[in-house]
This record gives C-alpha cells, sequence and structure tokens, in this order.
C-alpha cells in the first residue's frame, strides 16, 4: 500500500525520553550549581578496573577465576568504601556506574571549593548527570542522609518495585538505566529487570528494605535497597516481567508504569536544578496501510524435514506428531492480521543421530535437550577425553576449540560451526530446538501444554522456512508493495563483533546478501559471510568494498549494523533500534501516568457499584491511553472502526524517520509486550546523510514494505524488515 499523509491528525504520543534545551555540559554545570546551593561539594571519581583483574590474577597464581566478572562489582564497592572511609555496612549502599574498562561514582576530594567542583563537572558531563539522576532517585524516598550512596544491592543500580511483603523470598525489581546521547541532548530513560532471591539464612527485616516515594494523584511507588549479602541473583529471564497489562491490579507492576515513572522523575529533578528540558514525543505524520508481510505465503517448507535427535531420550512418532500434524497442534496459529496460516512441512522424519554431513537438499532441526533458562546446550571437550566428559561452554569458546582441531561438542554445535560458522556462504538450512522427544510427546492438539514450547517450535519452523529463501529456493512475498518498487537488486549487509575472554582478540562477523526486487516477490541470488576462524582476513576484504563498515578512526568494523544498500546509486540505509531508541510511554494529554488512571477511575468505580467486577483499564479511543497501541488519531480526528495492529506509524523527523510497529492485531488487556520503534536514516553515495523528504526515497519505501508484524512469532524480533531477517540468519543462524 501507498504511504498516507495523516494531515496533523496524529494523536501525541510521550516517549520515554528527556529531551534538554541545554547541551550535556551546561545542564551538568546547572545540576552542579544547584547541589552546591545545598552545601553539597561532589564530584565524579573514576576507577580503572584493570587494577582488579591484576590483583585477582596474583591471587589465583595468574589466571583469572570464572566467578570474577561477577564479583567485579564487590571489588568496586570494597576500594570506594577505602576511599571514602565506609563501613562494609554503607560500603554495601554505594552509588556508582560500571563498564568493562571503569567506574566511577560521586564522591568528595581533598580541597574542593565550587570553583573547582565545576571545573571537574566540566570534564565528566555525562557521568555527573547519570550518577545524580540515580542518586536523586535514591533520595527522593530516603528517610536520612546516611542513605545518599544507598544502591540495590549487587551492582551499581537503583532498583524500583512494588512494596513487597517483609518476609518476601524473591523480588522482582527494576534497575533503572538512565542512558545519554550527548549528541542529541537526549536522555533515555530505561530499566533492565531484575530477580532476587533471598537466602536462607538471611534475615528478612534486614535484607531488603523498600522505601515509599510519592507517584502522583496519591498513589505511591518503592524504591526498594538490597543487602547483596543477603540475596541471590537469579537470571530475570525465568521471570520476566510483563509490558503492558490493562488489569488495574497489575498496572503499576509493569514496564509500561516504571517507565513512566523514571521519565517524570528525571524531568521533575531537571525542573528543581532550573535545567530548561522536555518528555520527546511521537507524532505520527504519515502511516502505511495492511503494509505487513503476510504469514500464510511463508507457511510451508517445500523441502523434507529431518528432525536429528541429539540426545539419549528415544525419538517416538508421539513425538514426531506435532510437526507432522502441524494445523491440529496449532490450530491459531495466526497471521499479523488475524488470520489463520496453517504451516504445513512437506515431509517429517525423525533420525536417532546426525548425519556426518548435512545434505544441502534437506531441511534439519536438531532436538538438543532441555536446559534450564540461561543455560546452554552446548557441550564441549577435548578429543581425548571425549563428549562423556562434556562441559557446557559458550559458543565462542566452543568455535575456537573447534577451529583449532582438538576439541569436540555436542552434534548441533559441531555442524552448526562446520556448515555455517566455518563457511563462506549459506549452505545448509538447520535450527536447534532446546528441547527433547520427551517433551514433544506432551504437547496436546490445541493450544493446551507448554506454550513456551509451542512458540519455540513456531520459530523453528518459520525461520526454517526464510532459511528456503536464502537458499533460493523460494521468493519472500511481498503482497502490499507498489508495482513501482518491484524491480532492481538490493545489497544487504549485517554485521557482529563477539567480545572474547581470555585475552583472545573480538571476532568481526558479516553477512552480504544481495537480493532482486520482482513482479512475486523478493528473490535471494547471493550469500556472503565471514568464516570463523578467517574473520579478519573476510573482514577487510569486506571494508575494502564497503568502507563505512569501520568507521574513520575505528580499529574494527562496529557490531549490530545493518544496511540496505543500492548497488547501483551506492545510497544506503540503516536503520536503529535498542536501547538508545525510545518507547512510547503514554498519551501526552495527560500530565503524568497517575492522572491517565485517576482519569477513569470515576468510570470504574461506577460499573463497579453497579455490580461489575471492572476490573480492566480501557483501551477504548475515547481515554486512548498508549496511542498508536490504541488509537493513532488526536481526539478531533477520531474514527470509528479504526483496525489496531494493522499499520505502520511514521514520523518524518527531517535527518530520519522513526517507524512504529503495533502488537500483531493491537494491545491485549490482561498482558502484552511493549514494541520498540525503528529509527531510519539515508545515506547518499558521498557518504552524507540525506535530509528531509525521506519517505520519498526508493529505499526507505521499500524497507517500509517489508516490515513483519506476527510473522517471526515474538519479540522484538517480530517487528524488524523481513530484509534485515534474512542477512542475520545468514550471518549467525
Amino acid at each position: 500500500m501507498p504511504i498516507r499523509n495523516l494531515e496533523s491528525s496524529g494523536a501525541v504520543a510521550r516517549l520515554n525520553s528527556v529531551r534538554l534545551d541545554v547541551n550535556i555540559e551546561e545542564a551538568a554545570v546547572q545540576l552542579a550549581r544547584w547541589e552546591a546551593s545545598r552545601d553539597s561539594l561532589i564530584v565524579p571519581v573514576s576507577i580503572d578496573l584493570r587494577q582488579f583483574a591484576e590483583m585477582a590474577k596474583a591471587a589465583g597464581g595468574g589466571e583469572l577465576a570464572p566467578d570474577f566478572y561477577k564479583d567485579r562489582a564487590r571489588y568496586v564497592r570494597q576500594h570506594i568504601a577505602g576511599e571514602l572511609g565506609l563501613d562494609e555496612y554503607a560500603a554495601s549502599r554505594l552509588t556508582f556506574t560500571m563498564t568493562k574498562s571503569d567506574a566511577w561514582y560521586l564522591g568528595p576530594k581533598p580541597k574542593l571549593n565550587r570553583e573547582s567542583m565545576i571545573a571537574a563537572v566540566r570534564a565528566h558531563p555525562e557521568k555527573f548527570v547519570e550518577l545524580m539522576l540515580q542518586r536523586e532517585l535514591l533520595e527522593a524516598a530516603a528517610y536520612d542522609s546516611e542513605q545518599t550512596f544507598v544502591t540495590g544491592g549487587f551492582g551499581p543500580g537503583v532498583y524500583l518495585g512494588s512494596l513487597p511483603k517483609a518476609d518476601a523470598r524473591r523480588l522482582y525489581l527494576a534497575e533503572a538505566k538512565f542512558r545519554i546521547r550527548s549528541k542529541y541532548q537526549q536522555i533515555v530513560c530505561d530499566f533492565i529487570a531484575k530477580a532476587f532471591t533471598r537466602k536462607k539464612a538471611s534475615k528478612g527485616n534486614t535484607s531488603a528494605e523498600t522505601l515509599v516515594a510519592e507517584a502522583g494523584n496519591g498513589f505511591l511507588f518503592g524504591v526498594t535497597r538490597i543487602v547483596p549479602s543477603q540475596f541471590f541473583e537469579e537470571d530475570a529471564r525465568k521471570y520476566p516481567m510483563t509490558g503492558i497489562s490493562l488489569d488495574s491490579g497489575k498496572f503499576r507492576q509493569t514496564r509500561l508504569y516504571y517507565l513512566n515513572i523514571l521519565t517524570e522523575f528525571a524531568l521533575s529533578l531537571f525542573d528543581r536544578a532550573s535545567v530548561r528540558a522536555s518528555a520527546e514525543t511521537f507524532v505520527a505524520t504519515h502511516c502505511v496501510d495492511d503494509g505487513y508481510i503476510p504469514l500464510e505465503p511463508l507457511a510451508e517448507l517445500k523441502r523434507p524435514l529431518i528432525v536429528v535427535n541429539a540426545t539419549e531420550q528415544q525419538l517416538t512418532e508421539e513425538a514426531l506428531a506435532p510437526l507432522k500434524r502441524i494445523p491440529e497442534f496449532f490450530p491459531k496459529w495466526t497471521s499479523s492480521i488475524g488470520e489463520r496460516a496453517h504451516f504445513t512441512a512437506r515431509s517429517v522424519t525423525g533420525v536417532a543421530a546426525a548425519p556426518a554431513q548435512l545434505s544441502k537438499e534437506k531441511n534439519y532441526l536438531f532436538l538438543n535437550g532441555e536446559v534450564e533458562l540461561g543455560e546452554t546446550s552446548i557441550r564441549l571437550a577435548s578429543k581425548a577425553d571425549g563428549l562423556t566428559q562434556a562441559k557446557a561452554a559458550t559458543a565462542s569458546a566452543a568455535y575456537n576449540k573447534l577451529a583449532e582441531g582438538d576439541s569436540v561438542a555436542d552434534a548441533y554445535t559441531e555442524r552448526k560451526f562446520a556448515q555455517l560458522m566455518e563457511q563462506e556462504t549459506y549452505v545448509v538450512a538447520m535450527q536447534g530446538l532446546d528441547y527433547g522427544p520427551v517433551s514433544l510427546e506432551k504437547l496436546l492438539p490445541g493450544r493446551s501444554g507448554d506454550v513456551t514450547l509451542q512458540e519455540a517450535l513456531k520459530r523453528c519452523l518459520v525461520e526454517l522456512s526464510l532459511k528456503e529463501c536464502l537458499l533460493g529456493q523460494k521468493l519472500v512475498p511481498t503482497p502490499s508493495m507498489p508495482e513501482e518498487l518491484r524491480s532492481g537488486h538490493l545489497t544487504l549487509l549485517a554485521t557482529r563483533r563477539i567480545f572474547q575472554q581470555g585475552g583472545r582478540k573480538a571476532k568481526q562477523l558479516v553477512a552480504c546478501v544481495g537480493v532482486e526486487l520482482t513482479a512475486d516477490g523478493i528473490a535471494v541470488r547471493s550469500t556472503e559471510r565471514s568464516p570463523w576462524s578467517r574473520d579478519t582476513a573476510a573482514a577487510l576484504d569486506f571494508v575494502d568494498r564497503f568502507p563505512f563498515l569501520q568507521p574513520d578512526g575505528k580499529q574494527m568494523i562496529e557490531d549490530g549494523q545493518f544496511w540496505l544498500v543500492d548497488p547501483t546509486t551506492g545510497e544506503r540505509l540503516t536503520a536503529w533500534w535498542g536501547e538508545f531508541v525510545p518507547r512510547i510511554i503514554l498519551n501526552s494529554t495527560y500530565p503524568s501516568i497517575e492522572s491517565a488512571l485517576a482519569a477513569q477511575e470515576p468510570g470504574l468505580q461506577r460499573r463497579r457499584e453497579a455490580g461489575e467486577t471492572a476490573r480492566y483499564y480501557s483501551k477504548g479511543r475515547d481515554f486512548n491511553m498508549l496511542p498508536y497501541y490504541m488509537s493513532m488519531y488526536s481526539p478531533d480526528h477520531q474514527v470509528r472502526g479504526e483496525k489496531t495492529g494493522t499499520k505502520i506509524a511514521l514520523q518524518d523527523c527531517g535527518g530520519f524517520v522513526r517507524t512504529f510497529v503495533p502488537p500483531a492485531g493491537g494491545i491485549v488487556g490482561t498482558g502484552d509486550t511493549l514494541s520498540g520503534m525503528r529509527d531510519v536514516m539515508v545515506y547518499g553515495g558521498d557518504g552524507k546523510p540525506k535530509e528531509g523528504d525521506l519517505l520519498d526515497h526508493r529505499l526507505v519505501q521499500v524497507y517500509l514494505h517489508t516490515l513483519t508484524n506476527g510473522v517471526l512469532v515474538a519479540g522484538d524480533n517480530s517487528k524488524m524488515s523481513i530484509l534485515e531477517k534474512l542477512v542475520r540468519l545468514a550471518l549467525e543462524n
């Protein structure tokens, strides 16, 4: 479908990003003057972390212990405590930031006065602003001045959470992160989900304490500190935090709520310090109607599927049934617009062991066996010991050992290394599933059973289908793409930089996929990639052909790049996403998240008095609490019968286009994920970024008509361009 101009009818949505009216240095100086006016003279102080590695090596006989990096925060805390003369109790509450190479904290220095404080802040403005935000967030809920440096415990963070019971065994918290982009005078207010389990020997009344801070409209939120020695940190992925829930009993425990609280707090701090700042907004200027690539044309495997049993369990017909009878086991597998798509596989065969050589004419699904979330199914051993002595290993460690030729690994890792990671082109379609036959046997037709396993199976099938496209077996359909765009060739590029331990040089991987736009869809014409053991030589070749992969002054290729290149003109497009691209958090007509909820309370209360449950907040256009998840129109331009989840909302920002892809089918009130945004930029053949009229540019139009919503099953993975997905599959499977 063509791109449609909304003619100023788009809703105004607040983002979790604060835009400063002054540069970061001036903002830091104003904060410092405000702090000094409270008779507090503190500056950012740095610590070189290499000293701790050298000390740990000396203590460990020349080698770093495996848990060194996990314990670095403890070493930093002890060092700061020594510098400030704090006892162990006070040291456990220090606030600091930490990267791979250094740590920073706020503290006094000898002979410090206001002038020298301002000079020190000017030298490191980003660190000062970040540390002040963390410190003030804690002080907003502090009982006394001794809690100035209280942190959340294990690392350098501040933890938000709902008020827990005093003896709660497990705490689910949000570690605040203020990500500063000096170039754009922007601060993204974000957090990382954390989970902590209390040790059995800990005392409930001293191991954690939640202080209460004002959220507005009579509601409170908790700022929690944790005594590190009393808790274990868990893998938070085992306990995922809900992105959005309209359940009034759960709303204040969601990602959406915490993002609002952090953003409002940052704005209030800058207001108190007289730093001019405002919340960023998203206002769609254009949209694409029904622009997503549908699932149905991709819901088929054209080649035989071989299920490889890489476990000691027996592979039975019952275990193969979910793959042989997909429509029965996944009856409600839908596309992005809610239409049924019955996935089919031409033939499914199980084998008891992995073939020594995988066929280029077949698809392979390896059953690697169950592993705990956060753990790995990768196993590695020396050839002398054999797999009976194998131990868990990271992917990069396994690939390094396999490249050296003196080790063996589990079946899937060995095949993936030999027939993908060591190859110069993409040659075999294979997929790993961290479940065994017994788990598959337990699946029942319909939606019953292990939902996580069902989603994992669906992801494997869709990615195998895309790998058939990558191997040139079939086209990727683009039914919504305008005819004038369905011609020409494009080059897709993706990069990955993998840091390694043990003094090894980081790996630089590049994938290059050539595609042709045809009347019937996207055809893959060629694939190139970096072999693992020859990555440096391959990187030099790729940089020689595409110099922009390695910016001037950089020694290595930048990580996480995606490029869409027109080989005829040399023009190229990239899409930015992730932690520095903000999210939609609220309709800007509401001054705060609590005022938005309060606006709905009278109606909910009337319904409760009438005998209704009235548990959920409205997702209707009358309140439109979360624009673009709900309605994309402002109050004066509301339309009836609006289909949410089918449109791509676009904001033309001049130098870039910001795109928002909502949850497939619209928001689910009981619980849904937060959708991210992508910022699209275009560079000319001369390497300079293009400004203005980007929505008229051919590369932008092609990109916008290759977006997916629901095709790739779940998460941010589901919201990327199919072009980006193809080249990333060629890069790392």
